[in-house]
């Protein structure tokens, strides 16, 4: 689980960010949107709200390097460069390090662990572990100082062939570490699915539906898509029978382009059943429709996000969703949000993190103020995040209507230049 996560100096956030969802002990409404574990209260839900080009979306790429350099380390330990990327609208910090750092509560311990990382190398790693505060490593540069009496997996060999470019954690769990697998394993189960990769969606939507048939279109069925049953077959063909599968419209070139280097191909059909009725309301009939080419986009997304949901309530995950509001009805928005605030339908405590535009969950019937937060970005292009609740708002106050009076900023703001139109 998540408590806080802390980052500076990558993509368009200049300055030090600190994203909380611990609950804040001034707010008793939604008793059912936090949960207790440890000594800990975290937030089920948080929401983000920016103008385009604030910095919403970087803040989601910012978890997927977090999580991907994590995790894949040492596997790339050959390849010299980091994808790090400081903000560079600033003489000094295009030169310096970014920073991030992570409070993680796992079973029955907590751990902080963060690093300093340029492109070239790691600059600094450390991690503690509590209730009672130990520092099990600390790094600075190629030196490692281990807690040798509380973390006996740091061995010195293994600290001698740590690369200048690898993480530390990374090598110790690749060599089975106990505690570094426990703590990697918890970043796992962070899954971020950025703006731009929908196919990722559905085809997780695919990937998962023969084993969870029935929850998922019980999931669609109660939020109103009217789908009675999906059929989904799945073959492997050869080039010619996958091209052939394509719309007319797109070329062979393209087709051969994109699949320059396979020779494993899968065509895979997916037909929703619908209900025909006759002028009396009398069932005539059940009838297929093609998923992919008579379905709406709201259909299909809603699909993938049905298996990703359901993953994450069963396995307690967080997931990290830019722009969940796209193809998707405010009321749908409403209702994810509401599933993850359930304890009924959330008793694992999963989290559930999103960029939206969608200003109807922008009240206080939905949302406590630490669930809101806000990016925007100054004069100078560097982004800032904060939440609702550190401006001291009311509870009982109209988030929507004082969002939109630019009380809380984080708005577009219109040039007016009535010249051009004559």
């Amino acid at each position: 689980m998540i408590k806080t996560f802390t980052f500076k100096n990558f993509l368009s956030f200049k300055d030090e960010v600190k994203f909380s969802l611990e609950r804040d002990s001034n707010d008793d409404s939604h008793k059912e949107s936090f949960f207790k574990i440890q000594d800990e209260e975290l937030l089920k839900s948080a929401v983000v709200y920016g103008a385009n080009a604030s910095g919403k979306s970087n803040f989601s790429k910012t978890f997927v390097f977090f999580h991907n350099f994590i995790v894949t380390s040492y596997a790339n330990a050959l390849s010299n460069k980091i994808p790090t990327v400081p903000f560079l609208l600033n003489s000094k910090t295009e030169n310096e390090p970014s920073f991030f750092e992570i409070e993680l509560v796992a079973k029955d311990k907590k751990y902080v662990y963060g690093f300093e990382v340029s492109q070239s190398k790691v600059s600094r790693e450390w991690l503690h572990q509590y209730p009672q505060k130990k520092t099990l490593f600390d790094r600075i540069g190629n030196e490692i100082n281990s807690n040798k009496r509380h973390f006996k997996e740091a061995t010195a060999a293994l600290e001698k062939q740590t690369r200048s470019n690898v993480l530390f954690l990374s090598l110790l769990a690749a060599n089975n570490g106990a505690i570094s697998n426990e703590v990697i394993e918890e970043i796992k189960k962070i899954n971020v699915y950025p703006a731009e990769n929908r196919d990722l969606i559905l085809n997780y939507g695919f990937s998962h539906y023969s084993k969870h048939e029935d929850e998922m279109l019980s999931f669609l069925q109660e939020a109103d898509f009217n789908i009675e049953e999906f059929q989904l077959e799945q073959k492997e063909v050869d080039k010619d029978e996958f091209a052939n599968s394509f719309p007319p419209q797109i070329p062979r070139q393209w087709i051969d382009l994109a699949t320059t280097g396979s020779n494993k191909f899968v065509h895979r059909k997916v037909s929703t059943i619908h209900t025909k009725y006759d002028d009396k309301g009398k069932v005539v009939e059940k009838v297929p429709f093609d998923f992919m080419n008579q379905e709406s986009g709201g259909t299909k997304q809603m699909f993938g996000f049905a298996a990703l949901f359901l993953n994450a309530l069963k396995e307690g995950k967080t997931l990290f969703i830019d722009e969940l509001d796209s193809s998707l009805h405010p009321v749908l928005c409403r209702y994810i949000v509401q599933t993850f605030n359930s304890k009924k339908k959330n008793p694992k405590n999963a989290q559930l993190i999103f960029t939206t535009h969608d200003s109807s969950l922008l009240d206080n019937e939905i949302l406590r103020r630490d669930q809101i937060f806000f990016v925007e970005k100054d004069k100078y292009g560097a982004s800032n995040l904060f939440s609702l609740s550190n401006l001291g708002e009311r509870k009982d106050l109209s988030y929507r209507k004082r969002y939109f009076e630019g009380r809380y900023g984080a708005l577009p703001y219109i040039k007016s230049n009535e010249n051009q139109w004559e």
